[in-house]
């Protein structure tokens, strides 16, 4: 008999456990809209930019996908996002102007830990991931000193983020909406300076080229003068509309 009741309370066991997974396995997928606050070096003024001190961005959109999966108390989710940055402002001394703008494509993945309120339809929640982010752009000077008047693109670079953030989901019947800040170290991994011949002009070719990282030959060379590396993050306010499926 004993062994009876044993059998019984097993397998209660685990038709409860079975039952309370499936009901925690969830899966939303949608879209939304953010704001973009660029920080540490990729902040700055246009001056700065030209001096190869900071990249002398402002504030811009961000368009996103994000799918989330979750499974008991751990999610995982995966974003697309596309950001668009710019700067606009004066040159040095006041010496013309410069116009500068760069798009970021990221590819985010990571988990992420909801913290559950009974009875609540609000599931805060910490996160973190790593990002594939592609970096494109122009710059365009004009009456600028040591520098020809007009625009130029950005040659593509390829950068390894990382970041975290905190957010909330409201539940609103079937559709969840979550709102999300982040924090992102575009530039965490491969930073390089490099240079690739696109115009004529050696000093213009030096801001058509992401160049995070020093120059070796700053300093010695007129038109070489990005001294340190550079540091390209961004502090990201979201709003994602989530379906389940």
């Amino acid at each position: 008999m004993k062994k009876t009741y044993l059998s019984i309370f097993f397998a209660a066991f685990i038709l409860l456990f079975v039952s309370q997974t499936n009901a925690q396995i969830s899966f939303q997928i949608g879209g939304g809209l953010g704001y973009s606050v660029p920080s540490g070096d990729y902040g700055g003024t246009t001056a700065e930019f030209y001096n190869g001190e900071k990249y002398g961005m402002e504030s811009g959109i961000n368009f996103h996908a994000k799918a989330r999966l979750g499974l008991l108390f751990i999610n995982a989710f995966g974003e697309v996002g596309y950001t668009t940055f710019s700067g606009e402002g004066d040159a040095p001394s006041g010496g013309g102007t410069i116009k500068n703008s760069q798009k970021v494509v990221s590819m985010k993945v990571g988990p992420e830990f909801a913290m559950n309120i009974p009875l609540s339809p609000i599931t805060p929640y910490l996160q973190g991931f790593v990002a594939i982010n592609t970096i494109s752009g122009s710059v365009e000077f004009t009456g600028v000193s040591g520098v020809p008047s007009g625009e130029a693109d950005l040659t593509s670079a390829t950068r390894i983020g990382l970041g975290a953030g905190i957010g909330a989901v409201f539940s609103l019947g079937g559709i969840k909406l979550d709102a999300n800040i982040q924090y992102h170290l575009i530039n965490m991994g491969g930073k390089e300076y490099k240079i690739e011949t696109v115009t004529s002009h050696t000093r213009l070719d030096q801001y058509t080229n992401l160049n995070d990282a020093e120059d070796p030959s700053a300093g010695n060379l007129t038109d070489h003068f990005i001294v340190d590396s550079r540091n390209m993050s961004a502090i990201e306010f979201k709003l994602t509309v989530l379906f389940g499926l």
